[in-house]
């Protein structure tokens, strides 16, 4: 494969998905080569609850995007989700000599972030420098090259729970896979859909999956907070799969092809056909489309304002601006736009990825932002940061850690 090929995982609850694309730097784009979905059982919240089930979604997952790509992959960067996912905001500084501050200096601060023990058994998968101070003059975006006496770096750190990463990892492994890069869904969801003025500006990223809803916030262009929400597109199906007494595939269906967050006028005339448990004729029931959406309705306003009250308490919603990204799988569900705008209070658009090109089915979907966000976030790492101090050592101590470990 090609030094610019690179392949993404995307492990979630409903879905694994496998993308494999290669970087044009004519376009600044990626093309995508293949892409393949397997469903999962054997994964909630994030948690791989089945080693064997989560197994096989990846290998058949792999094996689709092998076929379309007609080649076969070794290497993958690879998601994780929940809210075993910590993030935090960390201060470190050092004295410097008498010569102007150099990568060396910087490197030094990030591997310190790298290490910092603030919880048991938790382990630090990113360090984002948001801003240094140099003495007493704050702000500083770049401070290579100027002079002081102490150097400091404000930094957001996100740490994952240790025994959550080995599951991942040991999955991933005994598909004989090799991990080059662990990523936040919530992160690579925002590289994935986010222009680059939006991640100057200020935007909040809604990422809208089966269980969980992976939130980030992104200002003057880089993630300084991200959060999830135990809440999901799956919380709907299984409501509708108790107030219509029907299985959870007929739920999945109705929500899919009638669902919608608010009525309309139009509801009280369109007839929906489904069966209920025990029923042994399909579609042997009509109820009209309103009583859909009035089961929706309160779950999805359920989950905004679940998000704005934990955005509100992260001291980081005014800082993010007035926009508003969602995207994932149940950000297609018909009018939440509408109604995330009014409950959160902030101009709303759909997200889905910007930065491939191909398949219409793929590049348009957008429950395929995480696995098209690991390849951008993976490549700007690798290629175009390479020369920079910003990542190189947070990435080189997750590897040494999954050296360690496997």
């Amino acid at each position: 494969m090609a030094a610019d090929t690179l392949t993404a995982l995307d492990i979630g609850t409903t879905k694994v998905s496998c993308v494999i694309a290669e970087y044009d730097a004519r376009t600044l784009k990626y093309h995508l080569m293949g892409a393949g979905s397997h469903a999962s059982r054997g994964v909630k919240k994030g948690l791989i609850t089945s080693i064997d089930d989560t197994e096989n979604a990846i290998l058949n997952a792999v094996h689709a995007a092998e076929k379309m790509a007609s080649t076969t992959i070794q290497d993958v960067v690879v998601n994780i989700s929940g809210q075993h996912l910590l993030s935090e905001l960390l201060t470190l500084s050092i004295p410097l000599s008498a010569q102007a501050v150099t990568d060396d200096e910087i490197n030094t601060l990030i591997r310190r972030a790298s290490h910092v023990d603030a919880h048991h058994n938790f382990d630090v998968i990113h360090v984002f420098p948001l801003q240094y101070t140099l003495d007493s003059t704050q702000g500083i975006q770049d401070p290579r090259g100027m002079m002081g006496r102490t150097l400091a770096a404000k930094m957001h750190v996100i740490t994952a729970d240790q025994q959550v990463l080995k599951n991942v990892l040991h999955c991933v492994h005994r598909c004989h896979l090799n991990v080059r890069s662990v990523i936040a869904s919530s992160v690579a969801s925002g590289y994935a859909t986010l222009t680059e003025d939006e991640m100057k500006m200020g935007v909040t990223l809604i990422d809208m999956g089966g269980d969980t809803t992976e939130i980030s916030i992104f200002y003057q262009g880089n993630v300084i907070h991200t959060l999830s929400v135990p809440l999901g597109g799956l919380h709907i199906t299984n409501d509708i799969a108790h107030g219509f007494n029907t299985s959870l595939a007929q739920a999945e269906r109705l929500k899919t092809v009638y669902g919608s967050a608010l009525e309309t006028g139009e509801d009280d005339k369109v007839l929906m056909s489904f069966s209920r448990q025990g029923d042994e004729k399909p579609d042997a029931r009509t109820v009209k489309k309103k009583y859909l959406t009035q089961v929706i309705k309160p779950r999805v306003e359920e989950i905004f304002q679940v998000i704005k009250a934990r955005l509100e308490s992260s001291n980081m919603y005014k800082i993010a601006g007035r926009r508003i990204v969602l995207t994932g799988g149940c950000s297609q569900l018909s009018s939440i736009k509408i109604m995330a705008a009014q409950i959160l209070e902030k101009q709303v658009r759909l997200g889905h990825p910007l930065k491939i090109k191909g398949d219409p089915d793929v590049i348009a979907n957008p429950s395929m932002s995480t696995a098209t966000g690991l390849l951008d976030f993976a490549y700007q790492d690798w290629y175009h940061r390479r020369a920079s101090s910003q990542h190189i050592s947070a990435w080189s101590s997750m590897m040494s850690w999954v050296k360690e470990n496997f």
